[in-house]
Order: C-alpha cells, then sequence, then structure tokens
C-alpha cells in the first residue's frame, strides 16, 4: 500500500460516497496515495460503489468490510488495516459526507513536513442542502474554525485529520474507545490521548473539506441537541484524567458564567444561538457528571461527522 492512505469510514450514504470519491480523484499530488474505504453496513452499498470506482479512480483502493456497528468500530479497523502495511508514513482521515478541495491533502502533508507535528487538522466548510439558514453563523457548529496555521495545543474532531504512523503507534489497540460508540466524542478522546502521550498537533487552514448539511441537521432544535451531546462526551473525556470533584467544580463555575450571559439574549441577536448552545452545554456536563449519558448514536443508521462547539 502507498506511503499517505486516505480513509474514509462509510454507512449507507452511496451517492455521498461516489461524490468524494470523484474529488479526491481530482486532488493534487496523488503521487503515493492509495485509497481505504470501510463499509460498516451490512448490505455493503457503500463497499459496491468503492469497488466500482477502481475503474476510473488514477490511485489504487481497497475497500473492507466492517460487520460490527458503530463509527468506533470503523475507525479502528481503519487504523488496524493501515498499520497492517509496513509503507504507511501517513494516515488521513475524512468522512463520506465531505469532499476535500483540490489541495486538501497536499496542505495537510505540508504543514506535517514543516512543523514535524504527529497530527494535523483542517476547517470543515459546511454546504446547505437548500438555502443556508440566516443563523447559521450564530452557531460554533456550523462555523469552520479559524485559527493562525502551525503547532496548536488541540485539535478536537476526525472528519478532516492526518496521523503519522509513529503518532498511531503511540496508541495501543483499540485506538477509539468503544465506550463512545454510541454517544460519540471518540475523536476528542483519542486527539486527547495523543496529546497526553507527547505528539504533536497542528493546523493547516489551507486543507479545506466541504461538508454537506441536510435539512434535518439545518435546524436550531438540532444545533441545541449536538451541544448537549458535547456537553456529555467532553466530560466523558475529562472524567478519564480528572477527579470528579474538581469537574464539578469546574462545571458548576461555568454554568454560573453561562447563566450570567443568559439576559443577553435579549439584545445580542446575532449571538443567541451560541449563548444558549453553550448553557446547554453547561448543564450537559452536569448531567454527565451525575452519571447521564447519551446514545445519540445507538440507532445504527446515524454515521456522521463530529463538529465542536467551543467550552
Amino acid at each position: 500500500m502507498a506511503a499517505t492512505i486516505v480513509a474514509i469510514p462509510t454507512f449507507r450514504r452511496p451517492e455521498q460516497l461516489r461524490y468524494l470519491l470523484k474529488a479526491l480523484a481530482a486532488l493534487d499530488g496523488l503521487d503515493g496515495v492509495s485509497l481505504l474505504v470501510a463499509d460498516n453496513d451490512g448490505e455493503g452499498a457503500g463497499a459496491a460503489v468503492a469497488e466500482a470506482a477502481r475503474a476510473w479512480l488514477p490511485v489504487p483502493i481497497e475497500v473492507i468490510r466492517v460487520p460490527e456497528p458503530g463509527l468506533c468500530h470503523v475507525r479502528n479497523a481503519i487504523v488496524g488495516h493501515a498499520l497492517a502495511s509496513p509503507d504507511m508514513h501517513q494516515l488521513a482521515m475524512l468522512d463520506d459526507d465531505e469532499w476535500p478541495e483540490p489541495q486538501w491533502l497536499a496542505a495537510l502533508i505540508h504543514m506535517q513536513q514543516r512543523t514535524g507535528a504527529g497530527v494535523v487538522g483542517g476547517p470543515v466548510v459546511p454546504v446547505f442542502a437548500g438555502e443556508t439558514p440566516r443563523w447559521a453563523d450564530q452557531t460554533l457548529v456550523f462555523r469552520p474554525e479559524q485559527r493562525p496555521e502551525g503547532d496548536v495545543d488541540m485539535l478536537y474532531a476526525s472528519n478532516n485529520l492526518l496521523v503519522t504512523r509513529a503518532a498511531l503507534e503511540a496508541l495501543e489497540s483499540p485506538w477509539f474507545d468503544p465506550a463512545f460508540n454510541r454517544s460519540g466524542g471518540e475523536d476528542l478522546d483519542f486527539l486527547t490521548r495523543l496529546k497526553g502521550r507527547g505528539v504533536g498537533l497542528a493546523w493547516a487552514p489551507a486543507a479545506r473539506v466541504r461538508e454537506h448539511v441536510g435539512p434535518e441537521r439545518a435546524r436550531k432544535a438540532w444545533v441545541l441537541r449536538r451541544m448537549w451531546r458535547i456537553g456529555i462526551t467532553d466530560t466523558m473525556v475529562a472524567r478519564k484524567s480528572a477527579s470528579r470533584p474538581a469537574l464539578a467544580l469546574r462545571s458548576l463555575t461555568l454554568l454560573g458564567l453561562r447563566t450570567i450571559a443568559l439576559p443577553a439574549l435579549a439584545w445580542q441577536r446575532d449571538r443567541r444561538l451560541d449563548i444558549a448552545g453553550q448553557w446547554i452545554k453547561s448543564v450537559a456536563r452536569l448531567y454527565a457528571l451525575a452519571g447521564g449519558s447519551d446514545a445519540l448514536y445507538a440507532a445504527p443508521a446515524v454515521l456522521s461527522s463530529s463538529r465542536r462547539g467551543s467550552s
């Protein structure tokens, strides 16, 4: 297999996967690149699309089937398969509802070579199926991250990521903790553990991908539900390295600050969704500390990217 593997977990999105593969075929700098599609659908719709693409793709493509349901199982199958190839130097990951701009992979690789970071991330730009909601830029869930290029303290998602072989080998299997299989947040946990092992992180603003946003997600209720989930999964990750009393104190402090900010809803119209979302996220932290959980991905039909709201 090639020095760089571009991996895609997929679940019942054959048309979007076909669109993604066409975009990957148009990438700049495909020398030494191969594709890996991991299909989590028992019916194999994604596998069929990937196998048919062999006829026109300019790079090799390999297809694996992952029978165990859940995104953690798919991501672990991808990492295990990639590490089994002695020629693999770096693994790039993006989701099946996304597509990259032509310079995407080259920008990730350039930043990795420039900084020596074990992990490099890039921005994800939402593209709405219908008219973009007027409130979309009010929430960090849909607003692409904007930060200076180069070394960063933290990355939050795996839907636009380059990870070196050395970084992957810094963790033991399972690389993505199955405890997050039903809730999401497995990517934040993965990146947090890598950082804890001393792996450097970097940001490549030019490594842009675009993401389909269907009408089911273009709703304020969906955004607030996502902020609730983020609050829970952030706490699940934090509980691995911090004591419950310390987390409770921090969560109560954040809730107090977010509650004080609530009256701003009356006049800061351009921030209403962010203000409400951050308050909901703070309540969710306490809910998680009290033993609550979130099974957003319990139904096997959900397999999508992880988007963030800052704390």
